[in-house]
C-alpha cells in the first residue's frame, strides 16, 4: 500500500490527527513518509511546525495549470517524514481544476515522479466530497476513514461509502476502503460506546483514538503525539495502525481503547 488517503466529508472527525499522527509512527518505524495537505485550512502544515504563508511553494503551485514539479515543494520535517504544505489559496484553485481536463486525475499525475522516493504517501483530504478530495481517492491504493463516535457522524458514512463505490467503478478500480478509525470517544458517553459498537459491526475497525488532551498539544509544538507521548492510548493506537500497515495485515487483533 504506497498512497493513503485520509478522508471523511465530515469536520472535526481528526483527519489530520489520524493523518500527521500516522505519518509520524510509519517515519519511526524507519519508513519514507510524504505527507500531502490537501486542505486550504492548512492544518497539517500547521500541526507539522510550519508557517503556511512562509512556504515558498506549496500544493498550489503542483495543481496550477503550468504547475511546478512536485518535488520542488517538498519541506523535510525530519530525516524520515516530509510534507507538501497548503495554503488558503487552495481553495480558489477548486474553481480552476474543475474547468481542466481529466481534473480527477491531476494530483496523480503529479505525484508519479515521486511515489517510488516513498514507501508511504499519506494525503489529508479537506472536510467535503470535492474535486481536491476525488483527486485524493484517484490516486490513491487506499482510502483509511477516521470518524467521530457520534450519530451524525457514523450516518454520514453511507454518503462517503457511495462516493467511494462510485471512484472504484469510474476512475480507480484499484481504490481499497481500509478501513475506519474511531476518533474522539468517549468511554463515559453512552451514545459514544453505542456508536463504537456499531462501527464494529459494520465496518473493519482499524483503532479507537480517545478524546485527550495530548492530541491537541501536538498543534502548538509542531510535535505528534506518537513523538511527544509514546506512551499514552492515541500514540499507541496509531503505532498499532502503522504496523498493521507495514505487516500488510486487513484486521487489528487489538485495541486500546478500554
Amino acid at each position: 500500500m504506497k498512497v493513503i488517503a485520509i478522508a471523511n466529508q465530515k469536520g472535526g472527525v481528526a483527519k489530520t490527527t489520524t493523518t500527521h499522527n500516522l505519518g509520524a509512527a510509519l517515519a519511526e518505524a524507519g519508513k519514507r513518509v510524504l505527507l500531502v495537505d490537501l486542505d486550504s485550512q492548512a492544518s497539517l502544515t500547521i500541526s507539522v511546525g510550519l508557517e503556511p504563508l512562509e512556504a515558498e511553494r506549496t500544493i498550489v503551485d503542483v495543481l496550477r495549470k503550468d504547475g511546478v514539479p512536485i518535488r520542488e515543494c517538498i519541506q523535510q520535517i525530519s530525516n524520515q517524514l516530509h510534507i507538501v504544505s497548503s495554503i488558503i489559496d487552495l481553495a480558489p484553485m477548486e474553481m480552476e481544476l474543475l474547468s481542466r481536463a481529466s481534473r480527477e486525475k491531476i494530483l496523480d499525475r503529479a505525484l508519479k515522479p515521486v511515489r517510488g522516493e516513498y514507501d508511504y504517501i499519506l494525503i489529508d483530504c479537506p472536510p467535503q466530497l470535492s474535486i481536491l478530495t476525488i483527486n485524493a481517492l484517484s490516486c490513491a491504493d487506499g482510502v483509511v476513514i477516521p470518524v467521530k463516535t457520534d450519530y451524525l457522524a457514523y450516518r454520514g458514512l453511507t454518503q462517503l461509502q457511495d462516493s467511494i463505490q462510485e471512484i472504484q467503478e469510474l476512475i480507480n478500480p484499484e481504490l481499497k476502503v481500509l478501513g475506519v478509525i474511531a476518533t474522539l470517544y468517549d468511554t463515559r458517553v453512552s451514545d459514544d460506546r453505542e456508536i463504537l459498537a456499531l462501527l464494529k459491526e459494520e465496518y473493519n475497525l482499524l483503532g479507537v483514538v480517545k478524546r485527550l488532551a495530548v492530541a491537541k498539544k501536538g498543534l502548538y509544538d509542531g510535535r505528534a503525539a506518537v513523538e511527544q507521548a509514546p506512551e499514552s492510548q492515541i500514540a499507541k493506537e496509531y503505532t498499532a495502525i502503522a504496523k498493521m500497515l507495514i505487516d500488510g495485515k486487513e484486521r487489528r487483533e487489538e485495541l486500546y481503547h478500554e
